[in-house]
């Protein structure tokens, strides 16, 4: 009997591995500041569907489904966090009202070999989130983002019961 000869494609969407990108390119961007984990699945989200918050284009498309996508994106955002963590590329802190995380110094070196498009685009959105953040105070800024998550999810509760 021969080997099979049907090799499985790693999974590269919606892995750790690419929530962990995403993560430290917020961290970094954030540096020196700490995020703690919901804080952390939140700016995920708003990284790729800036637009969403009336930042530049988002780089993911415009789907219905997106506040269903912000929801399911915890899980993987914190397994992202505990690789970059064994990577040394990202820091877990222990605050007083849990754990946090920041960039570690090598996270900068890391993001400067990701020299992809799409990467320097993600890069360009986190900037622009701490930009958004550091104008508005953080506290103001978090909250802007959720009470939008809340709007959608009217909106798409509103547009399926309207097919009823």
């Amino acid at each position: 009997m021969g080997l099979s000869t049907s090799i499985a494609q790693p999974q590269l969407f919606n892995t750790p591995l690419e929530a962990g990108m995403r993560a430290l390119l917020i961290l970094d961007a954030f540096a020196p500041q700490t995020l703690d984990l919901a804080t952390m699945s939140l700016l995920d989200y708003y990284i790729v569907h800036t637009g969403d918050a009336g930042g530049p284009p988002s780089l993911h498309p415009e789907i219905n489904a997106r506040t269903g996508e912000y929801f399911v994106r915890r899980h993987v955002i914190e397994e992202g966090l505990a690789l970059m963590a064994r990577a040394s590329l990202v820091e877990q802190v222990f605050t007083g009202s849990g754990i946090a995380f920041r960039a570690h110094e090598t996270a900068t070196a890391m993001i400067d070999l990701l020299g992809s498009a799409y990467n320097r685009r993600l890069a360009e959105a986190a900037q622009w989130l701490e930009h958004q953040a550091t104008n508005q105070g953080m506290d103001l800024f978090i909250q802007h983002l959720k009470n939008g998550l809340e709007c959608w999810s009217y909106e798409i509760v509103g547009r399926e019961t309207d097919h009823v």
